[in-house]
């Protein structure tokens, strides 16, 4: 009885790497659901459980091995979709009617954008080269402010004013032009 009692009061051992495997395994697909609840996309839902489960071993020395490993890992699957929601708030999707409809509205306007375009290159090229290289990162390669603040080796603070002065002499440039 002694010894049953001191097995039940010893702490519990550190999960290894087979029972991760295993809690992995009995879990994936109810996590898979839960993604697929939560980010609507297939491919997405993927990545969120792929990278909660690389968050969870990464972190597993953390997780208490008497609580519910299920509930767990919705946490880490949740708080990834928050990351997820937070890093492609720009982007909009748009299923095929909703671009052919977008097309449609535009088809009748867009005589005169190859006209702009040519413009907005000019002034492209008249911009001083810290200004063009602010530009280029952000909308030629997509990179974020912090991405390519880094990149340019300047702050944050800096690169954004960089980046709004820029976008003035634009406006001042194609107003010109008018």
């Amino acid at each position: 009885m002694k010894a049953m009692q001191a097995l039940a009061l010893s702490p519990p051992e550190p999960m290894d790497r087979q029972r991760f495997t295993e809690l992995v395994r009995l879990h994936h697909l109810t996590l898979l659901s839960y993604a697929r609840a939560l980010a609507g996309a297939e491919s997405t839902a993927r990545e969120l459980v792929q990278d909660a489960f690389v968050a969870a071993w990464q972190s597993v020395g953390k997780f208490e091995v008497t609580r519910d490993f299920a509930a767990w890992m919705r946490g880490i699957v949740r708080n990834k979709w928050r990351e997820h929601c937070r890093l492609h708030a720009r982007e909009v999707p748009f299923d095929e009617a909703a671009l052919s409809h977008l097309e449609e509205t535009l088809a009748p306007h867009s005589g005169g954008d190859a006209a702009l375009f040519a413009r907005l290159a000019e002034c492209r090229e008249k911009l001083p080269e810290p200004m063009a290289e602010a530009l280029r990162a952000t909308y030629d390669e997509g990179r974020t402010s912090d991405e390519a603040a880094s990149m340019l080796s300047l702050n944050a603070a800096a690169f954004r004013k960089r980046l709004e002065r820029a976008r003035e002499a634009l406006r001042l440039c194609l107003s010109k032009n008018n």
